[in-house]
């Protein structure tokens, strides 16, 4: 018989830096108040970057582990959370009641599927799991919750090598995860049970539902910001163009990084030879150059580093960056991906990168850390290399905001989008760029325009 918190550990995959420690640490706070009203009792409760300080902790896989911390002890479930997650203990123990009696049960949460192959995913699609409803995978931010019997197999399953990642990158780990569990068609483990009691948005029913991102005060100045813009002749007329049209409009300082000076956008010639691919020399080459310009520029606290086909919300970022820490401070900020995790033979070798294409953040402090870094090569990847340097050299910590995005957003989950207000998305192609920025950034942006307009009238 389920026995309520007895049978369940609270498990927060958080973050070292200060605002989401902080807002991990509530997290902790009211469901320890819950349980104590509830049941009268301390319920276990694991905050990962305490805990678990481990690299890739962000993909479940090195927190299978637990397993071994409850043998024999009357944990049943394991209930991974986010740090923006809400919980309802009664309800949540009232959907693990219900879930415990059914045998076949082995992991709960919100379903998402994709309507069609996308690239976050490596285009795996699953095509012969359509009678069965299609593949699903849980919306982390709702939380999820597995059986200790399956940590326990699959931790089995991936010490022995009989499972693993398909690909060496983490991107989605909600998606990672399921497919790991699932194996394949010829091995196949369970597939995730729908669970509507974990929500996308808080209802009388909810057990857990994901809370918007908190601001934590006024929005920081836009000039307060360096905008920094990767490009290249060839793009001048066509990608240029269309970051000019839209979220370019709204900043004060921007400045394009070009294999040849134009004055009229204003480019500037990096003296490093465009290449196809990686651009780590010309990125390092932009954070030194950046640098020496913002020396003059003492309201300059961050840089905003873009690719030309980087699609932003000005006004969003302004607001986000609130409630982080600029200027001399070292904050590297984006969306985290990782490489080496999935395979037992390279997970310590393992390390994050903010992906660049959704744009990274960088406080003074962090650029210039990073700016010593050495690349392989010119078409070395230059997030990648970054992301290597501030682990294994730097001793860096980055730092995961799931409202920056890498793709385009037909390529993420409807649910997953309509959570949070983005910052941005990535690379131009069908809906058109400017579109894409009228439908999510320009209504905020005009606004943050106005309210510049009428400063300068004061």
């Amino acid at each position: 018989m389920f026995k309520g918190s007895r049978n369940v550990v609270f498990t927060i995959i958080s973050q070292p830096e200060p605002y989401h420690a902080s807002v991990s640490k509530r997290l902790k706070e009211d469901i320890h108040k819950q349980v104590r009203n509830l049941e009268n009792r301390d319920p276990i409760i694991h905050i990962t970057h305490e805990d678990f300080p481990t690299p890739g902790d962000w993909t479940i896989l090195p927190l299978l582990s637990l397993v071994s911390r409850y043998k024999g002890s009357d944990v049943r479930w394991v209930l991974f959370l986010e740090t923006h997650t809400a919980v309802k203990c009664d309800m949540l123990f009232e959907a693990l009641a219900a879930a415990d009696k059914q045998n076949d049960v082995m992991w709960i949460g919100y379903p998402l599927s994709d309507e069609e192959p996308t690239i976050i995913h490596h285009f795996k699609f699953y095509e012969n799991l359509e009678d069965e409803g299609g593949f699903m995978y849980p919306n982390f931010a709702s939380g999820f919750a597995m059986r200790i019997e399956l940590m326990h197999k699959l931790l089995n399953q991936i010490e022995s090598g009989d499972r693993k990642l398909e690909a060496d990158f983490s991107i989605d780990p909600a998606f990672e995860l399921a497919q790991l569990v699932y194996g394949s068609e010829k091995d196949s483990g369970p597939l995730l049970t729908p669970d509507l009691s974990f929500c996308i948005v808080s209802g009388d029913n909810c057990a857990t539902y994901p809370r918007q991102f908190d601001l934590c005060g006024s929005a920081i100045s836009q000039e307060s910001i360096f905008f920094a813009v990767k490009t290249w002749s060839g793009y001048h007329p066509t990608r240029v163009k269309v970051v000019k049209k839209t979220w370019g409009r709204h900043v004060k300082n921007l400045l394009f990084f070009s294999d040849a000076d134009d004055r009229s956008i204003p480019a500037v010639d990096t003296g490093v030879p465009n290449s196809k691919t990686g651009h780590c020399t010309k990125t390092v080459t932009i954070l030194r150059q950046v640098l020496r310009i913002v020396m003059d520029m003492p309201q300059v606290k961050w840089i905003f580093l873009a690719d030309d086909d980087t699609i932003l919300g000005v006004q969003r970022l302004c607001e986000v960056l609130s409630c982080y820490r600029g200027g001399d401070d070292v904050t590297v900020l984006g969306e985290r991906y990782g490489y080496g995790y999935g395979k037992k033979e390279t997970a310590a070798k393992g390390y994050d990168y903010i992906t660049g294409g959704g744009g990274t953040v960088l406080s003074i402090g962090a650029a210039k850390k990073l700016s010593t870094c050495s690349c392989a090569g010119a078409s070395a990847p230059d997030d990648m290399t970054l992301g290597a340097c501030a682990r294994f050299r730097l001793n860096l910590t980055l730092t995961h905001s799931p409202l920056f995005h890498q793709a385009r957003p037909q390529d993420y989950a409807r649910e997953v989008l309509a959570r949070d207000r983005p910052i941005s998305f990535h690379r131009h192609s069908s809906p058109e760029p400017s579109r894409v920025y009228a439908t999510w950034f320009q209504h905020d942006d005009l606004a943050l325009r106005r309210g510049s307009s009428k400063r300068d009238e004061l």
